[in-house]
C-alpha cells in the first residue's frame, strides 16, 4: 500500500463511492480508500435485517450525477428493499472502477493532524499507516449502533441479533419464540417479517412511532424502463423540494384549513404513501404545534381503525411528541401485526426492562421466556461515526473533547481546529432532512470545488473560521427551536436517544432548497467562512440570518419567488403586495379612508386629542400600499397611542419623482389643517416611513422644516436614501437577502426618470440637518441600504438633531412586513412606539446622553 495519499475516503456507501469518483476520476487526485465491511455498500452493507428498505422512492434514492448511471439501473420496486440497493451500489462501484482505490475490511483507528508537514496521519487497525493532505470521511449518520444497555446478555441461552449488524446469511424464527426490543423506523420494518415467522413474537415498546403507509409495490418491466429513459423528467424538481423529492407542494396551512378539506387532504396523502404525508399536506407541520396536532390526531384515528384491541391500539399511538419529531417512519402491515394471536405488546415505559437472563428478558413486572433476542434499538447518530475514527487536531485537541457539549461544525462539512479534515452530510449539515443521495452529492460538489479552488492557489490548508462555526451552529439551532422537533425527549434528532449524550442540535432545519442557497452563496464568495491558508474571508450573508428571516426565505425559495431585480413592474408589485399575507393582523381600531389626501387615518380608543404620525409605506416608489402598510399602522396606533395617517402616494414610473415627495408633504399640511377634526392634535406630528418610505419621510422632515412646519420626530426605518451611495453595506449584501443591489437600481430609476437629483430625492444631500426633528432611525444587519441609514443617523447628529440609532442583527429589508413570520419584528414595533411616546410623551427626545446612541438588537 502506498504511504503518501493526497485524499482518504473513509467509507464504501453512496458518499464513500462518489467521493472517490469524484477526487480521483474528475480532479485528478491520488486517492485511497477505507471501508471496515468486506464490500461497498456503506450502512446497506451492514443492515441486512428483514424488512430493510429505503423510505424515499427508489427512482430518487439514487445517484443523479450521471445520466448513463440513471440510465442503465432499473428499479423493481417503488422503495427498494436492502439486497437491491446493495445490489445498485456493488454495480455503481464496479460500474466507475472505484473498487481497485479501496482497501475493505480494513477499519481507520486514529486520525492524527501533523502541523509541520499540513497532512493527516491515518492510523489503521492492523497497526499500519498512511498520511494525506485530505481526509474525507464518508461514514455517514446511522452507522454506529447503540450500544446495549441491557446486563447480562452474556448469560443468554438463545440468540441475540443486532438489526444494524445482522448475519449475511437467513436467520430462521420458526418455531421459536421472538422478542424485539424497540419501535423506532427499523422495528416498525422488521416486526411484521420476523410475525410471519415466529412461533411468538413479544414486542417491547419504550415510546411509539407515528407510522404513516410505505404502500411499497412492484414496478412493471415497461415502467421501470420508461422511468429509465425519462429520468430527467421523473427527477425534475428534487432539488427545488423541501426534502430533496419532487413530491407535490403542500395546501398552506393545516391551521387555517376547515376540517372537511384537512380530513381530503390527509387522506389523498395517506393513500399514496411515503414522505408524501410530511411533505404534501401542510406547509406548517413541522414548525406550529396546533397545526401538528390534526396531523397525530389523525394518525392516532387511523390506528384505532387498525388495531382490533382499543388497549393495544392507545399504546400504540403517541402521545408524548409531535408528528415528525422523530424522523416519520412508514410501515407496512404493522399496525395488523399486533391483531394477531401469537404476538404481544409490552410497555416497557411502565414496566421496563431489568436485564437480558438466560431464559429471556426480564421487565420490573415479569419474565418474558424467549428463544431470540432482536435489538432494534437504533444508532449514536451524526457525531458517533466520526468521534468513532478519534481525530486529533490542532494543538492535540480531540474531536471528543471538543464536542462535549455538542457539535459545532461549518455547514456540516468542517470544523475548526481540524484542518483538511472533512466530514461529508456531518452534524449541522441538512441529512437529517434531506433525501440522502442528494444530500452526499451536494456536498462532494461542493468540496470538489473548494478543494479545487485551493489546489489552484497552491493552498496547504483549508480550514473553517470559528467565527463562521459560531454563526452557523447558531443559524441551525434558531431554526430547529422554529420547529417542533425539540419537542420529542429522546430522540436522535436532538442526541437525546443516547445515553449521557449531549442533548443539542445535529442537523440544519432549514430545508434542502435553503442549504443549498447557502452553500452557493459561500462558494459565489470565494468560500466565505473558510480560511484558506489561514487567509480569513467574511461570513457569508444568508449564514448571518436571524432563524425566523431564513425561514421565510427558505419559503421564497420553496415557492420560485422571482429575485425582484428580475422581476417586471406588475410582478414586483404583486410580489411586494403579496408581503402582506406575511403579516401578523393588526388590532381592532377604528379607521377612516380619505379622499384628499388619499389615505388612512387610524385613530385608538380614547379622547384624544392624539398625537398624529404621518406614515409613508415602503414599495421602492414603485410598489405598496396602504393595503400592506395597514397591520403596522394598526399596531403603532395602539402600541403608541397616537392617530397614524397612511399616506396613498402615487407610484412611479406612471408618477415620478417628484410625485410621491408632493403627496406625502401635502398630506402633513391637511394633518396640519384638518387632523384636530378627526381628533388628532395638529401641534404634535411626527414622519415616519419604511424603505422608500424612510427616503420619503427625510425629505418631507427637511421640506416641513424649511416650511415653518414644526414636527415633534421623524421615524426612519432602514431608508434608501441616495441612488450613487457607495456603502461597505452595498458591497457586502449586494445580492441581498430579499432585496439586492441591481433591484434598488431599477427601483430608483423607474423614481426619478432622469430628474436632478436634489435632496428632496436624496436627504443626505442637504447642505445642512441642522434643526430637523428629533429622529429614530432603525436598520438591519443583512440589507444593502443600512450604511446609508446609519451614515444618515450619524450626520443628524453631527447636526445636533438628537437621534436614536438602532441596528437588528440577522433581519433583512423588507422585514417590517413579515410579522407573522419573524418574532424580533416586535421588537421594532416596541421601538417605535418608545420613540412616539418619549417625543410627544413625558420623555425628552432632546437630552444630551440620547444624542447619536447606538445599539444592538
Amino acid at each position: 500500500m502506498d504511504r503518501e495519499h493526497d485524499v482518504v475516503v473513509i467509507g464504501a456507501g453512496f458518499a464513500g463511492l462518489y467521493a472517490v469518483h469524484k477526487f480521483r476520476d474528475q480532479l485528478g487526485l491520488r486517492v485511497q480508500g477505507f471501508e471496515a465491511a468486506d464490500g461497498p455498500g456503506g450502512t446497506w452493507w451492514w443492515n441486512r435485517y428483514p424488512g430493510a428498505r429505503c423510505d424515499f422512492e427508489s427512482v430518487h434514492y439514487s445517484y443523479s450525477f450521471s445520466a448513463d448511471l440513471q440510465r442503465e439501473w432499473e428499479w423493481t420496486e417503488r422503495f427498494a428493499a436492502q439486497p437491491e440497493i446493495l445490489s445498485y451500489l456493488e454495480w455503481v462501484a464496479d460500474r466507475l472502477d472505484v473498487r481497485r482505490s479501496f482497501r475493505f475490511s480494513t477499519k481507520v483507528a486514529g486520525l492524527t493532524w501533523d502541523e509541520a508537514r499540513s497532512r493527516w496521519s491515518v492510523a489503521l487497525d492492523d497497526g499500519s499507516r498512511c498520511t494525506a493532505r485530505f481526509v474525507v470521511t464518508c461514514v455517514g449518520n446511522l452507522s454506529v449502533p447503540k450500544e446495549p444497555e441491557f446486563p447480562g446478555a452474556e448469560n443468554f441461552a438463545g440468540e441475540i441479533y443486532q438489526t444494524s449488524r445482522w448475519p449475511h446469511g437467513d436467520v430462521d424464527f420458526r418455531g421459536k419464540r421472538v422478542g424485539v426490543v424497540g419501535t423506532g423506523s427499523t422495528g416498525i420494518q422488521v416486526i411484521p417479517e420476523i410475525a410471519r415467522q415466529a412461533a411468538h413474537l413479544t414486542v417491547f415498546q419504550r415510546t411509539p412511532n407515528f407510522a404513516a403507509p410505505l404502500r411499497n409495490a412492484v414496478v412493471e418491466p415497461a415502467e421501470r424502463r420508461w422511468n429509465a429513459e425519462n429520468h430527467a423528467e421523473v427527477r425534475r424538481g428534487t432539488r427545488d423540494s423541501f426534502l430533496g423529492a419532487p413530491y407535490p407542494a403542500p395546501s398552506g396551512s393545516a391551521r387555517t384549513a376547515s376540517s372537511e378539506e384537512r380530513r381530503r387532504i390527509y387522506d389523498e396523502y395517506w393513500a399514496q404513501g411515503g414522505f408524501r404525508f410530511v411533505a404534501s399536506t401542510f406547509d406548517d407541520l413541522l414548525f406550529d404545534e396546533e397545526a401538528n396536532a390534526t396531523a397525530a390526531d389523525y394518525i392516532r384515528e387511523r390506528i384505532r381503525e387498525r388495531v382490533a384491541d382499543p388497549a393495544v391500539a392507545d399504546l400504540l399511538s403517541p402521545h408524548d411528541h409531535p408528528y415528525a419529531s422523530k424522523r416519520p417512519p412508514f410501515e407496512t402491515d404493522y399496525y395488523e401485526t399486533f391483531n394477531l394471536e401469537h404476538v404481544d405488546l409490552v410497555d416497557v415505559r411502565s414496566a421496563p426492562i431489568e436485564r437480558i437472563v438466560e431464559n429471556g428478558l426480564r421487565t420490573t413486572e415479569r419474565l418474558h421466556e424467549l428463544d431470540v433476542i432482536v435489538l432494534a434499538t437504533g444508532f449514536d447518530a451524526a457525531t458517533g461515526p466520526l468521534l468513532a475514527l478519534g481525530p486529533v487536531g490542532r494543538d492535540g485537541q480531540t474531536l471528543d473533547a471538543k464536542w462535549v457539549d455538542g457539535p459545532n461544525t461549518y455547514l456540516g462539512l468542517q470544523t475548526a481546529g481540524f484542518p483538511n479534515l472533512f466530514m461529508i452530510t456531518g452534524p449541522l449539515s441538512a441529512a437529517g432532512l434531506y433525501n440522502n443521495p442528494l444530500a452526499i452529492e451536494d456536498h462532494l460538489d461542493f468540496l470538489g470545488e473548494l478543494l479545487h479552488h485551493a489546489l489552484e492557489r497552491g493552498a496547504r490548508t483549508i480550514e473553517a473560521s470559528p467565527e463562521a462555526e459560531d454563526r452557523w451552529g447558531a443559524l441551525c439551532t434558531g431554526l430547529l427551536n422554529h420547529t417542533v422537533i425539540p419537542k420529542a425527549k429522546s430522540s436522535w434528532y436532538m442526541g437525546a436517544n443516547i445515553p449521557g449524550k449531549p442533548r443539542a442540535t445535529y442537523l440544519f432545519a432549514g430545508g434542502a432548497p435553503l442549504f443549498r442557497a447557502i452553500t452557493a452563496e459561500v462558494a459565489d464568495r470565494d468560500y466565505a467562512g473558510f480560511a484558506i491558508d489561514g487567509h480569513e474571508t467574511r461570513i457569508p450573508p444568508m449564514v448571518k440570518l436571524d432563524p425566523s428571516v431564513a425561514l421565510a426565505l427558505g419559503a421564497m425559495l420553496l415557492q420560485k419567488v422571482k429575485p425582484l431585480d428580475q422581476c417586471t413592474l406588475e410582478e414586483s408589485r404583486a410580489m411586494i403586495d403579496s408581503l402582506a399575507a406575511l403579516q401578523a393582523p393588526g388590532p381592532e381600531t377604528r379607521v377612516t379612508n380619505l379622499q384628499d389626501p388619499r389615505g388612512r387615518l387610524y385613530r385608538p380608543e380614547g379622547t384624544g386629542p392624539f398625537p398624529v404620525v404621518v406614515h409613508c409605506h415602503g414599495g421602492g416608489w414603485v410598489a405598496g400600499s396602504v393595503d400592506l402598510a395597514d397591520a403596522f399602522c394598526r399596531r403603532v396606533a395602539v402600541g403608541a397611542g397616537v392617530m397614524v395617517l397612511s399616506v396613498d402616494y402615487r407610484l412611479a414610473p406612471e408618477h415620478p419623482f417628484p410625485a410621491a415627495p408632493d403627496d406625502v408633504f401635502e398630506a402633513l399640511r391637511w394633518a396640519r389643517s384638518h387632523v384636530a377634526e378627526f381628533g388628532g392634535d395638529p401641534e404634535r406630528l411626527a414622519i415616519m416611513g419604511d424603505s422608500a418610505g424612510g427616503n420619503l419621510a427625510a425629505a418631507t422632515a427637511l421640506r416641513a422644516r424649511d416650511s415653518g412646519i414644526r414636527l415633534s420626530g421623524q421615524v426612519l426605518v432602514y431608508p434608501a436614501l441616495d441612488p450613487d451611495a457607495s456603502t461597505p453595506s452595498r458591497t457586502e449584501f449586494v445580492d441581498g437577502p430579499f432585496i439586492s443591489v441591481a433591484a434598488g437600481e431599477q427601483m430608483w430609476h423607474s423614481y426619478l426618470r432622469g430628474a436632478e437629483v436634489t435632496p428632496l430625492a436624496a436627504p443626505n444631500r442637504a447642505e445642512s440637518l441642522a434643526d430637523l426633528a428629533p429622529a429614530l432611525v432603525l436598520t438591519v444587519e443583512c440589507d444593502p441600504l443600512r450604511d446609508e441609514g446609519e451614515d444618515y443617523a450619524d450626520a443628524l447628529a453631527a447636526a445636533a438633531v438628537p437621534v436614536v440609532r438602532r441596528r437588528f442583527d440577522g433581519l433583512v429589508h423588507g422585514v417590517l412586513d413579515m410579522s407573522a413570520l419573524v418574532p424580533r419584528v416586535a421588537e421594532m414595533h416596541g421601538a417605535i412606539s418608545t420613540f412616539l411616546g418619549e417625543i410627544f410623551g413625558s420623555g425628552d427626545a432632546s437630552r444630551p446622553d440620547r444624542e447619536a446612541v447606538s445599539a444592538k438588537g
